[in-house]
């Protein structure tokens, strides 16, 4: 009998000690459970801020006109030369009295152009200016007279004239900001540009002056490989914010790089009959566009004949594409024969696939290698004449 209730009692014990187990398991699993979620929401909630950073902070500007007496006007806050994905924000602002007052939203700094409302009637599209602007900006003064003078107040604008500048030029006398020389440089087609900011990244990988500027340039004249490998020489704060993404994303995505096959699309012929771009079979081709009201591009067709007449035989062909609106189709067949243009010429109407490859400025010059690889741009008449006697 009592050998029976110690077996009973032993029974139980083991039952009870399993259950205890078992309940201090289940304990320690709803505490583990319960430390996952509390993470997981302040997870959500961490996200929610960064996404509420990154959509931006409302800062607001008192502005100034300088240099003339506006009574009433309006000034618009441009992109310049580079498109309009690369910014948040293009604020217009009502001008009364020589003052003005900006709201704009911005996660990151900002380098903007502008122009006046009462400037579309003289067909002014921008007046160029470096005014960066950023969440530390509350005032700014525009110069009417001479855009690149006007002054901001903030860090972004500030590291522009304490560092930038003096980075570019050392030599006080060098620099007048009413010639703009920052600007020439900016659209000179050398890479002497391209190597001096690559060095100025190297000190200074959290300027967003120098990222601008690398958009600028990319913008205004397409991929290279100095470009991109100045870009990636950014600090990763830069890399993690919003604007770096968008220009590594165009700087892979460009379809014209160097050192790499020249690509095909679709354009016209003279007869306006629709054809794949044909690369001739010659040592080197030059792929030139241009458009019939382009000053530059006219003077430019006396030399690159004198060119084909001498080298045509030695291997040496011009393709030409003209990026006319379909209403200068007659003019472009008129300039054609008024310049007895001896090469190939194509129509890319309206531009459409000069857009795509990214040609902004003309002419635009290409010269690609007997495998259909570019090897140059931007190249002059001037630089060719030297590389084809050369080489040819």
């Amino acid at each position: 009998m009592v050998s029976t209730r110690l077996a009973a009692i032993t029974v139980y014990r083991k039952t009870f000690l399993k259950k205890l187990s078992l309940f201090q398991f289940n304990l320690f699993a709803i505490k583990y459970m319960m430390k996952i979620i509390i993470v997981f929401v302040l997870i959500i909630n961490y996200s929610g801020v960064l996404a509420q950073d990154n959509s931006g902070k409302l800062i607001s500007i008192g502005g100034e006109i300088a240099g003339t007496t506006m009574k009433n006007d309006s000034i618009h806050f441009t992109s310049s030369s580079i498109d309009n994905k690369y910014y948040e924000d293009l604020p217009i602002a009502k001008i009364t009295d020589n003052k003005f007052h900006v709201k704009a939203k911005l996660s990151y700094p900002h380098l903007l152009a502008f122009v006046f409302e009462s400037d579309k009637k003289n067909l002014i599209l921008s007046r160029d200016a470096p005014l960066f602007i950023d969440n530390s900006t509350h005032s700014m003064k525009v110069d009417f007279l001479s855009g690149p003078c006007s002054q901001v107040n903030g860090r972004t604008f500030k590291e522009y004239q304490d560092r930038f500048i003096p980075f570019f030029f050392p030599r006080k006398e060098n620099y007048d900001c009413k010639s703009n020389p920052i600007e020439r440089c900016i659209h000179d087609k050398s890479s002497l540009f391209d190597s001096k900011l690559l060095d100025y990244v190297l000190q200074n990988p959290d300027s967003y002056v120098a990222l601008w500027y690398l958009i600028e340039r990319f913008s205004l004249y397409g991929h290279s490989e100095l470009r991109e490998k100045t870009l990636e020489l950014f600090s990763d704060k830069v890399k993690n914010e919003k604007l770096w993404p968008i220009i590594n994303n165009d700087l892979k995505r460009a379809l014209i790089k160097e050192n790499k096959n020249f690509p095909v699309f679709t354009i016209k012929t003279q007869e306006l009959k629709a054809q794949k771009l044909l690369i001739p079979k010659a040592q080197y081709t030059l792929v030139d566009f241009w458009f019939s009201r382009c000053r530059p591009c006219l003077e430019s067709f006396p030399t690159l004949k004198k060119l084909y007449a001498t080298y045509q035989s030695k291997g040496f062909e011009i393709v030409s594409v003209t990026t006319d609106k379909t209403e200068e189709i007659p003019l472009w067949k008129k300039r054609i024969k008024d310049y007895d243009l001896p090469w190939v010429q194509y129509l890319d109407e309206n531009a459409i696939e000069s857009t795509k490859l990214l040609v902004h400025t003309f002419p635009a010059t290409f010269l690609l290698n007997q495998k259909g690889e570019l090897i140059k741009k931007g190249i002059s008449p001037e630089e060719l004449e030297k590389f084809l006697k050369a080489n040819l």
